[in-house]
């Protein structure tokens, strides 16, 4: 039975034991920290980490002494311990991370109950490993067994059901509840096991079912208050926006992605994707981005996206910048539609699903037959029908596949698009359908477009205003009609002359670029082009001196250092000005 009076030396077993139980919540008190900090964006060094877990772990065993020895161990006591542990290291953690007290007192009950409740599933194991092998008699052997076997069962079964219903995605500390939740059950077994020992066989039938009650009304009671403090945006049906507002910029953006080798996994270079380009896009336009393949058009996308790191600059969303970290508001806002169709929907899931999942995720609509309603909408809206909505994505065809894909784009009422390649994968007649299906939309709810392709034939027809780059950076920007009438840089004028066009009488191309793209690890010196540029008003400074921006005319720019002759003319130099002003006419 469960010793009642403890001896000196039994209680200096049981200090060292919490001691010890401590000490390795210390250790794991210092990856937690770290994460937490990390992710809320606070200093997430280890220095900072062990500063602030150390202090805990001596403050906690000083307590813990004095309490035990002079008020003994209760659960007034240990209440009375926990709190000022909190109250302490909150204002330890506010004066280390240099925040207000209210933030780092919850940031210190996330991580204190997440602490607590690791070690004490850690004494509790303890405590019935220690019972299971004192020796005391052998019958007790299955009892022991039988202790472990009701803990995996209960554990199973409080999983299961902190799993269960369609909100709990929703819940960001989800494992973190689970833990604490699983703790009371732990408890009440080892308890019973202690004071019951070998009986604990006979009655295992009725210690399980209490166990899983205890963990189910704990897990209950969570999950109803959980779900009460969460927030969705309440569904609206597909807006008008206000045209004409700038909706994203894009200032000084740079993505360049590190090269790792060696034993040591060092870096010893990197990729410039995206070197510093300048834009901005307004509601109910469409500004297409064109370039050879590599040069850089989809990492831009990536990079508003939010899928890969910046190096630097700044995009702003609604006149606020994007953050490292997406929220659910972002991923409502802007959506992107993928260039393959067929990598973009899941083949088990049907549409309904598909489409459905947005709604679920970003605005919280768990009903089925709203959800079926919705989706409706959204389907009638890409010219597609209710016998539709319950088919597999092979059961369509490659443009029907892209209509589920725009209408998913659409299930979040977003305010920004991306289109990489949306037609590149579809025959003629589909991409015209595709294209006028966008415009229409476009034209309806005033989306803004960023339209990303290789097919200067389509952008001609949806864009309004056209950005090209090369090798990561911009070389000409302007209106469609001022782009395709009167291009200006050499390869813009490129690009233009190597199209294919439909000519019975000519079956020759007419201009191909000579030369192969340098590499983004290390490109050339000077205007980057330069060694495949065939202008006549190449000079020797376009292999030295970087180039600046050139006003052709209102709205019209390029990246030269000498213009064709043929419009010196007609350009004015604005080296000086910001290349803010990009795309701002």
């Amino acid at each position: 039975m469960l010793i009642e009076n403890l001896s000196n030396g039994a209680l200096f077993n049981l200090l060292f034991s919490r001691w010890f139980i401590s000490f390795i919540t210390f250790v794991i008190a210092i990856f937690l920290t770290r994460f937490f900090a990390k992710n809320k964006e606070w200093d997430d060094s280890t220095k900072t980490a062990f500063e602030v877990s150390f202090l805990w772990f001596i403050l906690n065993a000083l307590l813990e002494f004095e309490i035990l020895i002079f008020l003994g161990s209760s659960i007034i006591f240990d209440s009375i311990r926990i709190a000022l542990g909190i109250i302490v290291i909150s204002k330890v953690i506010a004066v280390y991370y240099d925040k207000k007290f209210v933030e780092s007192l919850i940031f210190t009950i996330i991580i204190q109950g997440l602490l607590y409740a690791i070690s004490t599933i850690i004494g509790l194991f303890l405590r019935g490993y220690n019972l299971l092998i004192s020796g005391i008699n052998e019958e007790i052997a299955p009892a022991g067994m039988m202790y472990f076997v009701c803990i995996l069962l209960m554990i199973s079964i409080g999983v299961f059901y902190m799993n269960a219903g369609t909100k709990i995605q929703f819940i960001k500390s989800k494992n973190f509840l689970l833990l604490v939740s699983l703790v009371p059950g732990l408890n009440y077994l080892t308890e019973e096991f202690y004071a019951q020992e070998e009986i604990f066989m006979r009655l295992y039938t009725t210690n399980i079912i209490w166990s899983i009650v205890i963990t189910v009304i704990i897990i209950t009671i969570i999950k109803v208050i959980s779900y009460r403090f969460l927030s969705f945006e309440e569904y609206r049906e597909l807006s008008v926006l206000e045209k004409d507002i700038v909706i994203l910029e894009l200032n000084n953006l740079k993505v360049y992605y590190p090269l790792i080798g060696g034993m040591l996994k060092r870096q010893f270079g990197s990729v410039k994707a995206v070197d510093g380009i300048t834009f901005n896009i307004k509601t109910g336009e469409t500004v297409g981005l064109v370039g050879e393949s590599g040069c850089g058009k989809t990492t831009v996308a990536n990079a508003i996206l939010g899928l890969v790191p910046k190096e630097s600059g700044d995009i702003i969303f609604d006149g606020e910048p994007i953050p490292n970290k997406y929220s659910r508001i972002l991923r409502q806002k802007i959506q992107i539609v993928f260039q393959d169709p067929d990598a973009s929907l899941n083949p088990r899931m049907k549409v309904v699903n598909i489409i459905a999942e947005p709604l679920k995720n970003l605005l919280g609509i768990t009903k089925g037959d709203e959800l079926r309603r919705r989706v409706l909408k959204l389907l009638e809206e890409v010219s597609l029908k209710r016998e539709h909505m319950d088919r597999y994505p092979h059961e369509f065809s490659g443009g029907q596949k892209q209509r589920i894909i725009i209408a998913r784009a659409l299930a979040s009422n977003p305010e920004l698009i991306i289109l990489d390649e949306p037609t590149s994968a579809l025959d003629v007649s589909v991409q015209a359908q595709i294209l006028n299906l966008l415009k229409a939309l476009q034209k309806t709810y005033g989306y803004g477009f960023l339209f990303i392709t290789h097919n200067l034939a389509v952008v001609n027809h949806i864009a309004d205003r056209v950005a090209v780059m090369y090798l990561g950076k911009f070389v000409e920007i302007g209106k469609t009609e001022q782009i395709f009438s009167k291009p200006t840089h050499p390869y813009t004028i490129a690009l233009l002359e190597s199209r294919t066009e439909l000519d019975p009488t000519n079956k020759e191309i007419r201009f191909v670029i000579k030369g192969e793209v340098p590499s983004p690890i290390a490109p050339p010196p000077g205007c980057t082009f330069n060694p495949r540029c065939v202008s006549d008003a190449k000079t020797k400074e376009c292999m030295r001196e970087t180039p600046h921006r050139i006003e052709i005319e209102e709205g019209h720019y390029i990246w030269c250092l000498n213009p064709p002759v043929s419009m010196q003319g007609d350009i004015s130099l604005s080296s000086n000005e910001s290349d803010t002003d990009v795309l701002e006419n």
